[in-house]
């Protein structure tokens, strides 16, 4: 039976029992089409039902919800106690079969909202592989699977008791031919990875759906040796740089994960704590002994004949016969933090498999439009909704600017926004340089010029450099110091300010730079 994610790339899975049925389900042969969902590795979903479903198996006519409970099993007066290996006790009201069935209930109402010709039959089991249950009135038979099950065989027979089972009880025939569709739905609910903001800097509980073509970067990762990513700012570049890693290293093998930016280093060592991927700057890895994978992200930066023959140590093999990933950016990142050689990253594409990602998951379609009319670049199709509009602001000198930034700061808090999750980026070389410093925020202390823009602290905005945040993302970004955009350095910066935010976008504009705008040719102006 195909698994998704296939077994090898499950990580640690602390449930025995769970681990057990996975690889008898991967090991069974129902004799049609069928898939198995497996939803542990992942540390949260979006629907609570969802994160209860320990396995879901598709067929063309059929789903089917399987919940899994090893241990000792018991019930009395309504209470069930559930005793793990290590024999410690849970208690809860809400059973196996119980929980199972409501699974079974909200996935049907999901899957029939976003499908409304769907017509398959629901069912749902439960396995418990260390104890029988006596028959009851909760459960019928087909719905419950023990010991004896624990085999391919008896695996098999379960599943087909259960899938037969809830046919009967619906009573009438089903379309069916609806595997496939089902799997395009269902695939990227259960392989959904936490954005990095949820994984490093704990600012919003919010998880980034894959793209369709996203999803099969992660299948080429784990079939093909060497791939070159590209695609604009949002496009989830990182995002799947750390999953990429994070899969490998669960799979075994040695992996390295590295860029040119050390704050970005910083996030992605957070993001793969406790999976024995290698982390850190390139600067920070010398000496270090070469990885069976290398991922780079940012890899624009470090696109200079120096740089790749530094990096060629650091995976074996070497770039001609190593298996790495490479994550860039087209868009003339370079201009901020390193150096790009068109000839050089040719050459190294040239002995991958190329895969572009067309879409932009983080940004909403007015930040989308607004980037792309001011400095021209292709960010992708927005694929995170609708937002606030961009909101811009003109000012004449930087005391003015530092009265505007003020009266956003002040009005992003009575909009019950936590200061933390905002970023006041300023185009300008370094941070003593901005007019943010004249604010009465940064002097009263909810405005900090900090070094590590991934991590903020409740009720204090960061002030940082486009190099400091370039990689990275946040709620809410306020553009200050765009005293010009003609040279491309300039442009450059405004591109990576601009792309940064999840929700919101304010931008402080001086004269100078509103007219190089509006003589830009296509301008939207605000």
């Amino acid at each position: 039976m195909k698994m998704i994610p296939a077994p090898e790339g499950f990580g640690r899975v602390n449930s025995v029992a769970e681990l057990r049925v996975a690889q008898l389900l991967a090991q069974a042969n129902l004799g049609v089409l069928t898939a198995c969902l497996y939803s542990l590795r992942l540390p949260e979903h979006e629907y609570k039902r969802m994160s209860e479903m320990d396995f879901v198996i598709v067929w063309d006519d059929t789903v089917l919800v399987v919940e899994v409970k090893g241990g000792r099993v018991s019930r009395r007066e309504g209470l069930w106690t559930f005793t793990d290996r290590y024999g410690k006790t849970h208690e809860k009201r809400e059973g196996p079969f119980e929980q199972a069935s409501s699974a079974m209930f909200a996935l049907e109402r999901r899957l029939l909202n976003r499908l409304p010709h769907l017509d398959v039959a629901f069912g749902f089991l439960v396995l418990t592989p260390d104890q029988e249950l006596d028959p009851d009135m909760e459960w019928a038979p087909q719905q419950h699977g023990g010991p004896r099950t624990m085999s391919v065989r008896g695996v098999e027979q379960a599943l087909r008791r259960a899938r037969n089972f809830a046919h009967e009880r619906l009573g009438h025939p089903v379309r069916g031919g609806a595997r496939s569709e089902l799997l395009s739905v269902l695939r990227p609910d259960f392989d959904r990875v936490p954005n990095l903001a949820a994984r490093a800097a704990g600012l919003e509980r919010e998880y980034v759906r894959l793209a369709e073509r996203q999803y099969d970067l992660l299948l080429g990762a784990e079939s093909n040796d060497r791939i070159v990513c590209t695609g604009g700012a949002g496009s989830g570049k990182t995002l799947l740089a750390v999953e990429t890693a994070r899969r490998a290293a669960a799979s075994g093998r040695n992996v390295v994960l590295t860029c040119r930016s050390p704050h970005l280093a910083g996030v992605l060592r957070d993001s793969v704590v406790g999976t024995g991927v290698v982390c850190g700057a390139l600067s920070e890895l010398r000496g270090t002994a070469p990885g069976d994978v290398l991922v780079v992200d940012e890899a624009q930066d470090l696109m200079d004949v120096d740089a790749v023959l530094r990096l060629d140590v650091l995976v074996q093999g070497g770039w001609t016969a190593g298996s790495w990933r490479v994550f860039c950016d087209p868009n003339n990142q370079a201009n901020v933090d390193g150096s790009f050689d068109k000839q050089t990253f040719d050459e190294l594409a040239a002995g991958a498999v190329s895969i572009s990602l067309p879409y932009n998951c983080r940004n909403t379609s007015p930040i989308v439009l607004q980037t792309q009319l001011i400095t021209g670049a292709d960010v992708g199709v927005a694929r995170a909704g609708a937002g606030p509009a961009v909101d811009y602001k003109r000012y004449r000198d930087d005391d003015e600017e530092a009265g505007l930034l003020d009266a956003q700061l002040t009005e992003l808090r009575q909009q019950d926004v936590d200061l933390a999750d905002v970023a006041v980026v300023t185009l300008r070389d370094r941070t003593e340089e901005s007019s943010a410093l004249r604010t009465k925020a940064f002097r009263a202390g909810r405005l900090k010029n900090v070094v590590d823009p991934g991590k903020g602290r409740s009720g204090v905005a960061r002030l940082v450099t486009t190099p400091q945040i370039k990689g990275l993302e946040v709620a809410h970004v306020c553009i200050v110091d765009v005293d010009g955009i003609a040279d491309p350095v300039r442009a450059a910066r405004l591109y990576v300010a601009m792309t940064r935010p999840r929700i919101s976008l304010w931008l402080a504009v001086s004269e100078t730079a509103w007219r190089q705008i509006e003589q830009g040719g296509e301008r939207t102006k605000p």
